[in-house]
């Protein structure tokens, strides 16, 4: 029986609400299934990226607080030092993940639910690239330490597109200009963008674009998941032009999961993606508590965003994900607007997960979207 649940939370400059709304998410759900005796243990773990801090707090969690698994917001360089602890005390460990980076190795008992950013990134690569088209990669100072632009990159090779220059914006607020992005957008040859960029990052590049949109829009824009992230889209000024995005969900999807979700959700607030990454972990933390973690291998369960499954081989979860324009809507902001659904399937999923880069490489250690 399901009685307590261990949570590390990391700390998010740019999502506050983040922790909240994770633990907003998954007891809503817990409650919905009759739960609501189940005990929510949360620790602190800062920004994610010490390892010995998590793994003493989760060590906390199981032999002090006598936690029957742990729920965690965290990257794969960041959950995969805790996969000896799972597998000592075998016990369930459930990793709420952006899907920005490669797990280099799987656990019996350890799952990320995942929302695919690699694969996304992708997809835009794949359209930007399409035509044999030269794009002209944009991408900010933290988002190149992820495996975002790598996605842009095989997506391009693989629709015979090519990286003809490269911006990369710096991450001081003061200092941000997109001079140099304006500059090669009309001496590189590019007929497309592939703009990577999220949180505060991409607000500043929104709002320069729309500062100089007469230079700065010339081409389209095909934009990774979480530029498109709809907390971020509702601050920015839309500034014209064309902006194509492939994300893993959005408030707009209609199903009767999703209908559902948001009623009991948005009383107070519109959902977020953290939101739906509780939502969905509570349903896989009931099912590992009634039937095993064994039973988590090659499971299927329906969300908001879909049918999702945890793959057998992986032991991270693919879904659908969709495409969709971002547009202005009548206060002159950002909205996401879908128009196709983009299926997946497990055999797509186990290829962009084995498609890794060959050499050394580096990168953040912090957890995505923790800036």
């Amino acid at each position: 029986m399901l009685q307590r649940i261990g949570i590390l939370l990391p700390r998010s400059t740019d999502y506050p609400s983040m922790g909240f709304d994770i633990i907003e998410g998954l007891r809503t759900r817990l409650q919905m299934a009759g739960m609501n005796e189940v005990k929510l243990i949360t620790e602190n773990i800062g920004f994610g990226d010490n390892a010995t801090l998590n793994y003493s707090k989760a060590e906390k969690l199981l032999i002090e607080d006598q936690a029957d698994m742990i729920i965690t917001y965290s990257g794969a360089l960041n959950a995969e030092p805790l996969y000896p602890l799972a597998d000592t005390l075998k016990k369930t460990f459930i990793f709420l993940d952006a899907g920005m980076q490669f797990p280099e190795s799987i656990s019996p008992f350890c799952f990320h639910i995942s929302l695919q950013g690699i694969h996304a990134c992708r997809l835009a690569g794949q359209m930007a690239g399409s035509g044999n088209r030269k794009v002209l990669m944009a991408t900010s100072f933290y988002e190149g330490g992820y495996r975002g632009p790598w996605g842009y990159d095989r997506g391009l090779s693989e629709s015979g597109g090519s990286v003809c220059a490269n911006y990369v914006s710096g991450y001081k607020i003061a200092e941000f200009t997109i001079d140099p992005y304006i500059g090669l957008l009309h001496q590189s040859g590019a007929s497309s963008v592939g703009a990577c960029f999220s949180s505060y990052l991409a607000e500043l590049f929104f709002r320069e674009l729309n500062e100089h949109k007469d230079d700065a829009l010339n081409l389209p824009f095909y934009c990774s998941p979480f530029m498109a992230e709809e907390q971020l889209l509702q601050k920015c000024d839309f500034p014209g032009g064309e902006f194509i995005t492939v994300v893993p969900w959005a408030r707009s999807l209609q199903n009767p999961l999703q209908e559902e979700f948001r009623e009991v959700l948005e009383k107070n607030k519109p959902a977020t993606l953290f939101h739906l990454l509780g939502w969905e972990g509570a349903i896989v933390a009931m099912q590992a508590a009634g039937k095993g973690a064994a039973s988590l291998h090659g499971f299927s369960y329906d969300s908001p965003r879909g049918k999702v499954t945890i793959h057998s081989h992986t032991n991270a979860t693919y879904a659908s994900l969709y495409m969709g324009n971002i547009r202005g809507d009548e206060n002159g902001k950002c909205r996401l607007e879908i128009f196709e659904t983009i299926e997946v399937t497990g055999d797509e999923h186990q290829k962009i997960m084995n498609d890794r880069p060959a050499d050394h490489v580096s990168g953040w250690k912090n957890n995505y979207l923790c800036i």
